[in-house]
């Protein structure tokens, strides 16, 4: 387990701390190309950049831990909390640990009285920890305090567990097809909209001696999230994984895979993999999030482009993905919310999200950026419109299942109404 814990102290902060965060939160984070430091500066969006003011304040004796599964390279985060406690006077220490470790540690930390005050946490877990009965109820906070109107539909559902708030959605996300534009037109195909046009995109670059198309397919999570548009594509869900819709979803990726539009090396790659290969000019289509457009600028010495994910048959739609601050039930429920509510302010989430690519979880924040009106991170805020959030019950075993499904298919170990009924009856046995 990697465990990592920071006090951050604005009585004791560094003279280069200090000049870090007049630049701070508004600007890019330094992994971030030229291109997007340029169309993110503070002269290209002085409505978000310019609007806080912080003063240095002492310390009010007031404490709160933070238990964050963001690293600390994404540096303007960090330059946030840091803003907090120079604004407030109460101190946050922050220990991190990777979001896959800490779903495995919560239940030692409950165990042994040693939670952080507030979790950073996926929108998949926000009921699995409602459920442990540690999280406090937001309700009355959040309907008195937060503007929830300003957020895109779907994103504050998930928060809820039994009609109540139990977390606040910092960012979103959600996936869209990159493609490779050179690969594309010297084979004679267009950007497909659809099932159909995909396989046909597919088969004029076989023609011309390309992979067609790529998803991460290893037993992690990247493999369900890149499958749930798909999945709804076809007009399935978790409730009719033993249907012929789900046949259907099955089938194009067995088409892929027969055709050799896609290779089943696949089932050995994470998101990071499949990107390389894209990147590379190996693959010529894959489903990836905004997070991924730096990568792509730095690394793809080709044209490429964005585009919605292909539509199945019940239409057009993409995943949502969310990461929540969740406040922990204790003494500290005020201090904790104080943070919570300033994470999520119009300020402070454009700064973070338009550093890293994220999607802001509020829809005026994408309104008031330019940034969020220029391509390709316009496509994403667009797929916002058609984004659904994962299902939050058994998420985790019920993401196993149909990552073993998907695979079997694939490796063509199972036929597949035969895979998918299987899954079926192991997420019926979960209820």
């Amino acid at each position: 387990m990697k465990v990592k814990s920071k006090r951050l102290l604005s009585m004791f902060l560094s003279v280069a701390v200090i000049t870090g965060l007049a630049v701070g939160c508004g600007s890019a984070n330094p992994e971030t190309s030229t291109e997007i430091s340029q169309e993110t500066s503070p002269e290209t969006s002085p409505e978000v950049s310019s609007e806080i003011k912080t003063e240095e304040i002492e310390s009010t004796g007031e404490k709160i831990s933070l238990l964050l599964t963001y690293s600390e390279e994404k540096k303007v985060l960090y330059q946030c909390i840091e803003d907090f406690t120079k604004e407030t006077g109460i101190e946050v220490e922050i220990q991190y640990m990777p979001l896959e470790d800490s779903r495995k540690q919560i239940s030692v930390m409950v165990a042994s009285g040693s939670l952080p005050d507030v979790m950073d946490i996926d929108n998949t877990d926000t009921q699995t920890y409602t459920e442990m009965g540690i999280l406090a109820d937001l309700t009355e906070r959040v309907e008195a305090e937060i503007e929830t109107g300003q957020y895109y539909e779907g994103v504050l559902e998930s928060q809820k567990v039994d009609g109540k708030y139990y977390g606040l959605p910092f960012t979103a996300n959600n996936l869209c097809l990159y493609y490779n534009k050179d690969l594309l037109e010297q084979a004679g195909a267009e950007v497909p909209a659809t099932w159909e046009e995909l396989l046909d995109a597919c088969e004029k670059l076989k023609a011309a001696g390309v992979t067609g198309f790529g998803v991460a397919g290893s037993q992690t999570t990247d493999t369900s999230f890149q499958m749930w548009p798909f999945i709804w594509g076809a007009g399935a869900d978790e409730k009719t994984i033993d249907s012929e819709q789900m046949v259907e979803m099955l089938n194009l990726y067995r088409t892929m895979v027969d055709n050799e539009y896609m290779s089943t090396e696949v089932i050995n790659y994470v998101s990071g993999d499949n990107a390389n290969q894209f990147t590379a000019g190996k693959t010529a289509m894959i489903i990836d999030g905004p997070w991924r457009m730096n990568a792509v600028k730095a690394d793809a010495e080709f044209e490429w482009g964005v585009a919605q994910v292909p539509a199945g048959p019940a239409g057009e739609g993409t995943v949502l993905g969310e990461h929540n601050f969740a406040v922990v039930e204790n003494e500290n429920t005020d201090a904790s919310w104080k943070f919570v509510k300033y994470m999520n302010s119009p300020e402070v989430m454009g700064k973070y999200s338009e550093a890293e690519n994220y999607i802001p979880s509020r829809k005026d924040v994408c309104e008031n950026l330019e940034y969020y009106k220029t391509e390709p991170i316009s496509v994403f805020v667009e797929a916002m419109n058609t984004a659904k959030p994962m299902p939050k019950k058994n998420y985790n075993s019920v993401s196993d299942a149909l990552i073993k499904m998907w695979q079997k298919v694939v490796l063509g170990e199972s036929e597949p109404k035969a895979a998918a009924k299987e899954a079926a009856e192991t997420v019926a046995a979960l209820e």
